[in-house]
């Protein structure tokens, strides 16, 4: 079984991390991390030469389901009330605002997948091999893994300094590390690791944040697949728009008990 992350840019133009692992006895480990993908087309491709015909699980940085033109989707109104006191909140994807950015390519992707096999749902067969993939959210993921205050300040802002920035890559190079003693476990994290960070800029250190986001990605394929809605939420429905993401008990406590567009566990019915 193969888990992929991709941390798609909704624009064509810009390149996007692709991360791939593989399991075997149990474990999973980093096979490569890219982020010198552009095209649809060449991210097909980067999957098809990393996958082949084995079973994969995909988990997409990028909102796959859009279903209004200005109207933001319901699940991402719920990860931010969720989320946003640990500055994770979503910007809300509508039809107008991707297409800014020629989201269309996200859709088209979505549907590439589709037509090579893949089934695009957020609900998966836990444990079973096949071809999935689903949406996910790296920020949201990386405060309920790691049980964050706040998320790592390490993508670009105004107003955040260089050094913070620093500081927040390596305190992420650390978790994803660290990642080896979780369950499932994920190895080989630390050669795609780059000890020259602190000399990177512009293009090579958004490649580096891409390919680190990709690995998290790949782990929340390998983690959703492991554990299903036992440890993992879905903040909406496939038809409305969903994310996917790593979730426990202590987040679940600021769902409203009204909602019944998040599946985790037994709390609450299927959308």
């Amino acid at each position: 079984m193969l888990a992929v992350g991709l941390d798609l840019a909704w624009s064509p133009r810009n390149p996007s991390g692709l991360a791939v692992a593989e399991r075997k006895a149990g474990r999973w480990r980093v096979r490569e991390a890219r982020a010198d993908v552009v095209s649809n087309e060449e991210i097909l491709a980067a999957i098809d030469r990393s996958v082949g015909r084995a079973p994969a699980i995909v988990a997409i940085d990028a909102p796959l389901v859009v279903p209004y033109r200005t109207r933001g989707r319901d699940g991402d109104r719920l990860i931010t009330k969720v989320f946003g006191s640990h500055d994770a909140g979503v910007y809300p994807a509508t039809k107008r605002t991707i297409g800014r950015y020629g989201g269309r390519r996200i859709w088209d992707l979505r549907d590439a997948l589709v037509a090579r096999g893949y089934i695009h749902d957020c609900r998966i067969p836990t444990g079973r091999p096949g071809r999935f993939f689903f949406e996910t959210y790296p920020h949201a993921a990386a405060v309920a893994l790691f049980h964050l205050p706040k998320v790592l300040k390490y993508k670009s802002r105004e107003g955040r300094s260089l050094r913070e920035r620093m500081d927040a890559f390596r305190a992420y190079e650390r978790l994803l590390v660290g990642l080896r003693t979780f369950n499932p476990p994920l190895d080989a994290v630390e050669p795609q690791i780059d000890k020259g960070m602190f000399a990177l800029r512009g293009r090579a250190l958004k490649d580096y944040e891409d390919r680190l986001d990709a690995i998290l990605c790949a782990y929340v394929a390998a983690y959703y697949w492991t554990w299903g809605t036992e440890r993992c939420a879905i903040f909406g429905t496939l038809k409305g728009g969903y994310i996917v993401t790593p979730f426990h008990e202590g987040l679940a406590t600021r769902v409203p008990d009204s909602t019944e567009i998040i599946t985790y566990g037994s709390r609450t019915a299927p959308p």
